[in-house]
């Protein structure tokens, strides 16, 4: 199936050059990395037609869709290559392509196939070695992803360009979460647990002797309710009535949801959770955080807050390592220890009156 493309206002004019960025499938952690690259990418090019297309869907066209729009005229989630290709080349304008897969068999043949037709092509080689040309500065990729994707971008314009990860909510949002949040004054911590991976959420009474924890000692705890397994309102009540849970029961849409957890995450002491989307997210509003890993790379994909703890979950044997075994003492340990240095990277905002 082909998802139908969603034009955004922003128009250039029909001989505008083409910048086509290719991803796999972006969850909203890999879409959250691609940010600053497109961010640069507007940049260099303000006159191009910027085209961003997938294999699978995208969260740049879902949760983040606000986010991106400024940065992309079109979208082509859920379409091959090819396919774009072949309806931009139809309209004869110049292209350049940048493709953030990593499989190299795949880079190779669309290298060759892309230099048959005169588009240039700049794709995820690692070192960027297949994709040096005449006098371009040989650097080594950076291990962090969201710098390898911008790194390809300032390649393609043959200069460096400022590096921006971060998101702004709306004073909607920002508004809802202060009535959330009401009239404590007590520091707020976030917790995450659910995901869609089987490996990488956190139990219910794993959660509840957290928030235990963190209660006992003056916090005011508040659960996000996610997509996917883990947790659930229900279960928590039974286990810490004290517990504050935030979710689908405020019938918000995507988006509207997804700027709700950034205004939580500008007030928010800290956030507890695994390594994987919501992190990277409330990295965008630089909130400290405590980040259980389940065995990631942590060089390729550390949320970007200056303030992060890294608590490992233990391995069993040969099996791969469950986010649910990680000791609760030691998640504890990780957040006073974050709470003890206090201070964030950014003033929090002014409250809304």
């Amino acid at each position: 199936m082909i998802e139908r493309r969603l034009d955004f206002a922003v128009t250039k004019p029909s001989s505008a050059p083409v910048l086509i960025f290719y991803a796999r499938n972006d969850a909203l952690g890999d879409g959250l990395l691609r940010i600053p690259a497109l961010r640069a990418a507007r940049t260099a090019f303000p006159q191009s037609r910027i085209v961003y297309g997938s294999i699978g869907k995208s969260s740049l066209t879902g949760l983040l869709r606000r986010h991106a729009s400024d940065l992309v005229d079109d979208f082509r989630t859920i379409v091959p290559l090819p396919v774009i290709l072949a309806e931009y080349r139809a309209r004869s304008r110049p292209m350049t392509v940048v493709d953030f897969r990593t499989g190299i068999a795949d880079l190779v043949a669309t290298k060759l196939r892309l230099a048959r037709h005169g588009v240039r092509y700049e794709a995820n080689f690692a070192g960027h070695m297949l994709t040096s040309h005449w006098r371009a500065r040989w650097t080594l990729r950076p291990e962090h992803n969201a710098w390898r994707y911008h790194r390809l971008v300032e390649r393609v314009a043959g200069r460096q360009l400022p590096f921006d990860h971060r998101l702004e909510t709306t004073q909607a949002a920002r508004a809802l979460a202060r009535r959330l949040h009401g009239a404590d004054d007590r520091p707020l911590i976030l917790l995450g647990g659910n995901s869609r991976g089987t490996n990488k959420l956190m139990s219910d009474d794993q959660i509840a002797a957290i928030a235990a924890g963190l209660i006992d000692a003056g916090n005011r705890v508040v659960y996000l309710v996610t997509p996917g397994k883990g947790p659930t309102p229900e279960t928590l009540a039974t286990r810490e009535s004290r517990l504050v849970t935030v979710g689908p029961d405020l019938g918000l849409d995507v988006e509207a949801f997804g700027d709700l957890l950034l205004a939580l995450g500008e007030m928010a002491t800290a956030y507890v959770g695994m390594e994987g989307g919501l992190g990277h997210l409330f990295a965008t509003v630089m909130t400290p955080m405590v980040i259980i890993n389940h065995g990631a790379n942590l060089e390729r994909w550390r949320p970007l807050s200056n303030r992060v703890e890294i608590v490992t979950a233990p391995r069993r044997g040969r099996n791969p390592a469950n986010i649910s075994d990680t000791p609760v003492d030691s998640i504890l340990e990780a957040t006073h220890r974050l709470l003890a240095d206090g201070g964030r990277d950014h003033p929090v905002p002014v409250p809304i009156t």
